[in-house]
């Protein structure tokens, strides 16, 4: 059976538009490419740039926004542990939640964050509702509603910092893989700049 030439027509149109749309996929996705590659640079300039007048919060901040932006994220979190509590702090937030969030504490045997800190391994979650990790404490507490998150560990060789966690991101696709690797490589930058931070605490406090 043959096709006829509107058919064909309307096939190469069908095509054609498939391949726009692939098109589209790919630049959207070297744009947050080139989007996070430009915050991650940014990040490194920003470590090369401490010194003894180090400003320990607004470090944290910048690098929180950072990586919110090479996250294609307007919500996220650095999370710390508070050893003697047995709590898990949330030191800095950036989103809608910052006003109730800011300062909460939750047990650091409950969530995702809690599992990522004890394993210091990271952890993408596309749907929380189907993770058996995931809490629904927060959300609760701050009217927030939580979709999809990714969280990684703050870490040096001898000490656990505490975590950093991205929430829902702006593009209609879910975080992948790729979102996952290019937040640990984050994590490590704020790791850094929390062990170089400590450091030059010590060397002012001597």
């Amino acid at each position: 059976m043959g096709f006829n030439r509107r058919e064909i027509v309307q096939m190469l149109r069908h095509e054609n538009e498939l391949l726009k749309a692939r098109n589209r996929h790919i630049s959207d996705k070297l744009i947050r490419y080139q989007q996070a590659f430009r915050a991650l640079n940014r990040m490194d300039d920003t470590m090369r740039g401490l010194s003894k007048e180090i400003d320990v919060e607004k470090l944290v901040n910048e690098l929180l926004s950072l990586a919110l932006h090479a996250s294609d994220s307007e919500n996220g979190s650095l999370i710390f542990i508070d050893e003697e509590a047995g709590e898990l702090v949330f030191v800095d937030v950036i989103g809608e939640a910052r006003d109730h969030l800011l300062n909460h504490r939750i047990k650091n045997d409950v969530g995702v964050v809690s599992h990522v800190v004890k394993t210091r391994k990271a952890v993408l979650v596309t749907d929380v509702q189907k993770s058996s990790r995931w809490s629904s404490e927060v959300d609760q507490v701050v009217g927030f509603k939580t979709q999809a998150l990714m969280c990684a560990p703050l870490y040096s060789d001898d000490k656990t910092y505490g975590a950093i966690e991205v929430i829902n991101n702006n593009n209609i696709e879910d975080f992948d893989e790729n979102d996952l690797a290019i937040l640990r490589v984050t994590a490590r930058f704020v790791s850094q700049a929390l062990q170089k931070a400590e450091q030059v605490t010590r060397l002012v406090d001597k």
